[in-house]
Formats: structure tokens, C-alpha cells, sequence
């Protein structure tokens, strides 16, 4: 328990590595459908008006196994949501609509340059050191960002199978980004 709570903390501190605060109209988005939330295109503001447990359906989260519906936390000034599976970690989901994923701190044992639907991403295998954990930075503009961090049970060193959970959480997340 003790290392998911330092891979959680790990994750959601490069969360907030950077951040401003957030502005913008919130636009609630439908939770158990499979719409899209209307947005500006590609803009930094379109980021601003997604809360981060609409990036996941109750219909995705139940297809990767994880209890809805997920908790909205305030990591500094950072907004993201957290699903979590009884006893074997789980996703979160922050928004950094004033961070770009070049901007913020990822090192891990392995970083990737990968696609996520139609955006560029960085994939970081073991965080920090973290073995039960995988990020995935969806590049949304230069500027702006979302990451999905999975987690294992924290006696579970299987850094693939964290990254398995977490590609397949963005690659539901990615057709709701601006």
C-alpha cells in the first residue's frame, strides 16, 4: 500500500509540476454515454472546460475494471479524478491545461514517444522508480496536457501490465480532448 501511495503521490506532484490554475466555463459531459463533451478545437481553454472524471464513462470504467464513479481531488492546483480497483491500484486523470507534457518532470526507466488516437504521447515506464506503475502524456497542444497514470498493487513489480492498463484508459480518454 505504501509504495501505490508513493507512486500515486509521484504521479499527481508532476501533475501539478508547473500548473496556474484553471479557467474556463466547465461543460458537463454526459457519464454514461459515448458523446464527446463540445469544445474548442485543439485550444488550451477546450482542456479548461472538461472536468477530469469525464474523461472516463461509467461504461469505460467498468470495461477496465474499475469502480465508478471516480474522486475528484485537487493536486495543488492541478484537477484530476482517480478510479481505483479493490486491493490492485487503479487510474487517475489530470487535466494540465497550462503544461505541456515537454513541460513537466517525467523520468522513468523507459520513456517513450507514442500516438494516442490523434495526439502525440509519452509513455514512462516505472515512474520514479515506481515497477507498478506506468504514466501515459497525452500532448493536446504545445501547451496543455492530460496524464493517465496506472497503478498496480504495490507488491506487484509488472510494469508492463500497468502499461497495458494505462494505454488502454487514454486510448479511451484521447476522443474526449479538445
Amino acid at each position: 500500500m505504501k509504495r501505490i501511495l508513493i507512486a500515486t503521490t509521484i504521479g499527481l506532484a508532476a501533475l501539478t509540476a508547473g500548473c496556474t490554475g484553471t479557467a474556463g466555463n466547465p461543460t458537463p459531459t454526459p457519464t454514461s454515454g459515448g458523446a464527446t463533451p463540445t469544445t474548442d478545437s485543439g485550444s488550451a481553454s477546450g482542456l479548461e472546460a472538461i472536468k477530469p472524471c469525464d474523461l472516463l464513462t461509467e461504461a469505460d470504467v467498468k470495461s477496465l475494471g474499475l469502480t465508478y464513479p471516480g474522486k475528484a481531488k485537487q493536486v495543488g492546483t492541478a484537477d484530476a479524478c482517480a478510479w481505483n480497483i479493490s486491493g490492485n491500484g487503479g487510474v487517475s486523470a489530470g487535466i494540465r491545461s497550462k503544461a505541456g507534457v515537454n513541460d513537466l518532470n517525467l523520468d522513468g526507466d523507459k520513456i517513450t514517444e507514442t500516438q494516442v488516437g490523434k495526439f502525440k504521447a509519452k509513455k514512462v515506464e516505472a515512474q520514479d522508480g515506481a515497477k507498478n506503475a506506468c504514466t501515459i502524456g497525452i500532448s493536446v497542444t504545445e501547451s496543455s496536457s492530460v496524464l493517465v497514470i496506472a497503478t498496480l498493487d504495490l507488491s506487484s513489480e509488472d510494469t508492463a501490465a500497468a502499461c497495458q492498463r494505462a494505454s488502454k484508459a487514454a486510448d479511451l480518454i484521447a476522443p474526449k480532448l479538445p
